[in-house]
């Protein structure tokens, strides 16, 4: 058992829909090893239920799977929200939610993304992918003020920096590519691989 131990090691990110290809590039260069946990909210629609576990589940790299309501948190893991079903952190255990709430999209990226800043707060990096900015903003903002880090993906549909509506400022301290993206939460997870960021 891999038991969580108080480092920067809960990694959280969310991509709309159209996002899985993006989401398989970001994992391949995740190395089997990371010494954190990753959690992915992708946006599907109902009736086309996307099988991301499989798609991201590969020879030699890190283990994905759909994530087990009261699952306890483990790092070397990715866990993936089931169609349908919000998929939060509560007492270092997932929650599933089967969607009750009055939210535009299900499952949510800023239930994920709060949920972890308020379980473990600087430990947590948010990575927001491709246009997401209609869910997965709040987030983001909750895990900047909890301490965490974040970061946008700088791409054709957002070529220019988010920024906060309500103060202006920056949504991310990174607004970077995709290729830009792995190296980041490396360099994150352990910062001796700053260099390499």
């Amino acid at each position: 058992m891999n038991a969580i131990k108080l480092g920067h090691d809960i990694i959280v990110i969310g991509a709309p829909i159209g996002g899985g290809a993006a989401l398989a590039y970001l994992v391949a260069h995740f190395p089997p090893n990371l010494e954190a946990s990753v959690f992915i909210v992708l946006h599907a629609m109902p009736e086309s239920p996307i099988l991301l576990a499989d798609i991201l589940n590969a020879p030699g790299r890190m283990r994905a799977a759909p994530a087990l309501n009261g699952e306890q948190i483990e790092r070397r893991r990715i866990y993936v929200a089931a169609t349908g079903r919000h998929l939060m952190i509560r007492d270092g255990k997932i929650h599933l939610a089967n969607g009750e709430m009055e939210l535009p999209h299900r499952p949510s990226i800023d239930l994920l993304f709060t949920s972890a800043a308020a379980a473990f707060r600087e430990r947590v990096l948010g990575v927001l992918l491709l246009h997401a900015r209609e869910d997965g903003a709040t987030g983001l903002q909750v895990i900047r003020k909890a301490g965490g880090h974040t970061i946008t993906h700088r791409n054709e549909a957002m070529p220019d920096e988010p920024t906060n509506p309500a103060t202006g400022e920056p949504l991310a301290h990174y607004h970077i590519k995709l290729d830009e993206i792995a190296p980041r939460v490396l360099a994150y997870v352990n910062p001796a691989m700053e260099g390499a960021a």
